[in-house]
């Protein structure tokens, strides 16, 4: 099956990180914001005050009615773009989203389980996510979803952007962080709307963006990451997403601008004290993408979710995954303890393709851990059809 990954790549033409790194000054800024707010539940909180989300921060622009589903669309300001506005493009500046709801469902009266789902690699729009998530998921289980669209897709991409083809490396890091702010977001409005109890859920990317913005709620959630793991630099170091990346670029701004080489340093200091390693490095470009991805997308660097919230959360790992390599980063138990994780015996692919109805069951039976006597449309029992295994981290 990973040769399947391997080989759906080749179909796929489009590149990442065309234009190189981002300026270093942006590298440097997005840093120390993840570092210092992001990174520190407490103080990302204060970024996106619950006083400051009331009905009308969040616009309704389009309601319509289909069948058993009622679709509402709105919008809202990002709020990194008033933190970090030199890094934030026009089009990002706006988070779009499609709430997908029960037709019957008396809005803002009536309480409802809600998924917030975020999109996977590639994934614009919100058509892919309303067909194969959104709606099996109120048909089978009444739970609302929220499809958030991912800054740099569908409506938020730059218009001189190709499909999914990212500038710079920094423009992942805006996308992660702007989404994390507008979870919080949606999470006050969630509250205010009475859409709860919630969860964040996603695939691949997703699952990833998913888990982040999972460490930095001071309230009861769930968690239902698949595909992803506790770091995405082993994605876009050794996965099949490495062959995406202009690496002959990268090496030359690397070289050419010394301050891409001061901050690499700083990086290998940052590392050398929290590991005690003087390890050898063949290539210096290679390492600092590495150490990149570690520092921004490594679930060590962020709060340990709310202790009674580890219980909800659940990895769906795929044992023979192309793009999401385990190997060489820490296993989910060992930097949240206590956190459910299964493996299924599938490619990245195969997976998404064929386990949706075992996502969707995963999605209804987190939400019931962390509550209960939350009201579905089928409760089930607090077990899932996924396949399970005790596989190691390989």
């Amino acid at each position: 099956m990973m040769n399947f990954d391997h080989i759906f790549r080749r179909f796929i033409l489009t590149q990442t990180f065309v234009r190189g790194w981002g300026h270093p000054s942006h590298l440097q800024d997005i840093f120390f914001f993840r570092q210092g707010k992001i990174g520190v539940r407490d103080e990302c909180l204060k970024l996106v005050p619950a006083e400051s989300v009331q009905e009308n921060t969040v616009e309704i622009i389009k309601q319509e009615t289909k069948g058993n589903r009622l679709y509402i669309n709105g919008r809202f300001r990002s709020p990194l773009a008033d933190y970090l506005p030199h890094m934030v493009p026009p089009e990002v500046a706006t988070a779009h989203f499609q709430l997908v709801l029960p037709r019957d469902y008396r809005f803002g009266v009536d309480s409802l389980p809600i998924g917030i789902c975020y999109a996977g690699t590639g994934d614009h729009g919100f058509t892919r996510r309303r067909v194969l998530t959104a709606i099996p998921l109120i048909n089978q289980y009444r739970i609302g979803t929220i499809l958030l669209e991912n800054p740099y897709y569908g409506l938020r991409k730059p218009i001189s952007q190709s499909r999914s083809s990212l500038f710079y490396v920094t423009d992942l890091y805006v996308m992660g962080k702007a989404l994390v702010l507008e979870t919080i977001l949606l999470l006050h409005w969630c509250q205010k709307m009475k859409l709860s109890p919630a969860i964040l859920h996603g695939y691949s990317l997703g699952g990833h963006m998913a888990s982040i913005a999972f460490t930095n709620w001071h309230g009861p959630l769930s968690l239902l990451s698949c595909a992803s793991w506790s770091s995405s630099s082993t994605v876009f170091c050794d996965g099949v997403l490495s062959r995406t990346i202009p690496w002959p670029l990268l090496k030359q701004q690397f070289y050419e601008n010394k301050a891409y080489q001061t901050f690499y340093e700083y990086l290998r200091t940052r590392r050398s004290s929290r590991e005690d390693s003087n390890l050898v490095v063949a290539d210096p470009v290679k390492d600092m993408m590495r150490l990149l991805m570690d520092e921004f997308t490594s679930l060590h660097n962020y709060s340990r979710p709310v202790e009674s919230n580890i219980a909800n959360a659940l990895f769906i790992a795929c044992m023979n995954d192309g793009y999401v390599l385990r190997d060489g980063i820490p296993h989910m138990n060992d930097i949240w303890p206590g956190c459910h994780v299964r493996y299924i015996p599938r490619g990245h692919i195969s997976a998404f393709l064929l386990n949706q109805s075992g996502f969707h069951h995963a999605v209804a039976e987190m939400l019931q851990r962390q509550q209960p006597n939350v009201k579905l449309k089928r409760n089930p029992i607090i077990s899932s059809p996924i396949s399970v295994t005790t596989s190691s981290n390989s």
